[in-house]
């Protein structure tokens, strides 16, 4: 047990890994918990920096909707970079695969494994994948006419691909360690930690009473940092 005293003595709050939204709502929990009538004393004087600790976090999140937001950005991008390719897709379905099928029919498959609607109606984790054997398809044709549209379906599936990616980006960073999300959140999580020790000091001789402050079913596992001392950078 190497660490075993570093885990007992380090801000936890600090290496949650959850979204701005997440935090916020467990820290009102516990907001609401220390203002109740009856807490004692030693808890409750923490409770005003923590509220405020929360409306900072809670403007930050109004902001960051007023200005798009990275994930409903990257979110837009992809569906844009979608309807574009499936643009493409639809007319070359009508102007030249239809009529390449007519005397190939057998060969359909090879474009349409899951059929038209595969492609056009494909859910979002299964796009790059059928998108990118669309391609193939096209560029490995024996057909002149249908060879011909591989390198304006690539560039389309290039597009696609970075904007995919983007979005991809943007959901993980809403979901990395609150190291990644800003001061607002390091200012929750030292709070919380004032209430969790001032806390576990109250109730030293009942130690599970200092629980009903948090609502730690609300929150995915604690995930560390990887490197010791490691700490919230502002962002």
């Amino acid at each position: 047990m190497k660490d075993y005293q570093n885990d007992k003595y380090e801000n936890f709050f600090l290496h949650l890994k959850a979204s701005r939204e997440t935090l916020a709502k467990f820290a009102e929990f516990t907001a609401t918990a220390v203002a109740a009538p009856g807490v004692e004393a030693l808890i409750a004087g923490h409770g005003a920096a923590l509220a405020t600790a929360v409306a900072g976090l809670r403007t930050d999140l109004v902001t960051r909707r007023g200005q798009g937001g990275n994930a409903q950005t990257g979110t837009g991008a992809e569906q844009t970079a979608f309807e574009a390719f499936k643009t493409f897709i639809q007319a070359t379905d009508v102007k030249v695969l239809r009529p390449y099928f007519f005397d190939h029919a057998d060969e359909e498959k090879t474009y349409y494994p899951d059929k038209l609607s595969g492609l056009t109606q494909a859910p979002v984790k299964a796009r790059a994948t059928r998108l990118a054997a669309y391609v193939k398809a096209l560029q490995a044709s024996p057909d002149d006419a249908v060879k011909a549209q591989g390198p304006a379906a690539a560039a389309l599936l290039k597009q696609y691909t970075k904007a995919a990616t983007t979005k991809t980006k943007a959901r993980t960073d809403l979901q990395e360690t609150l190291a990644d999300l800003g001061p607002g959140a390091r200012a929750v999580a030292e709070a919380l930690w004032d209430v969790h020790t001032a806390a576990c000091y109250a109730h030293r001789r009942a130690p599970q009473q200092a629980r009903r402050y948090f609502d730690y079913a609300s929150l995915p596992k604690r995930v560390y940092a990887k490197k010791p001392g490691t700490t919230l950078q502002a962002g």
